[in-house]
């Protein structure tokens, strides 16, 4: 299995709202079973919320990037290097990859009251498998960095029959 792991699943922003939202019931849970004095069956409720929350803790800080598993692409997540769960990416009928550069933008969920418009722009380095004449393209990970993106074609082109080429498409 080779593998390349680029950049963080969700951004900080994101992680902060995911583990404050979804986490902290969970959190109020464990902290007011402690307080309490526990039967058999509470301790083994306090252990299923502390194996939840400690997934939700797990999910908030994986990162992306591909794996190959016997001549096949996968999208991976990872926590701590280990693969976390992968999706098969069909590059059967997509023999080039190309880089497209977006500029995006995040709205901040914290902050709609006092300024219903704050927001982050950011470049988004988007990977797309094509066809032989770029008229047909899928976006197969979104990137951040622009350090990743050598990183990132040279693992698809080196471990993978594609050709990298800049999106040209031929509609003739």
């Amino acid at each position: 299995m080779e593998k390349v792991i680029l950049e963080d699943r969700f951004t900080t922003h994101q992680k902060i709202t995911f583990l404050l939202y979804i986490g902290a019931p969970f959190i109020i849970g464990i902290v007011t079973m402690l307080k309490t004095n526990l039967t058999s069956i509470g301790f083994l409720v306090l252990l299923l919320f502390i194996a939840i929350y400690t997934f939700l803790v797990s999910v908030a800080f994986l990162k992306r990037g591909f794996v190959k598993i016997d001549s096949q692409l996968y999208r991976g997540s990872f926590v701590r290097g280990r693969l976390f769960f992968k999706t098969k990416i069909d590059i059967s009928r997509s023999p080039k990859v190309s880089v497209l550069k977006f500029k995006k933008n995040q709205k901040f969920s914290w902050f709609s009251m006092a300024k219903p418009d704050l927001a982050t722009d950011f470049n988004a380095f988007e990977i797309n498998i094509l066809n032989e004449r770029h008229t047909k393209r899928e976006a197969i990970l979104s990137l951040k960095n622009k350090n990743n993106i050598e990183r990132t074609i040279n693992f698809l082109t080196s471990n993978f029959d594609l050709k990298s080429e800049v999106y040209s498409p031929n509609f003739n």
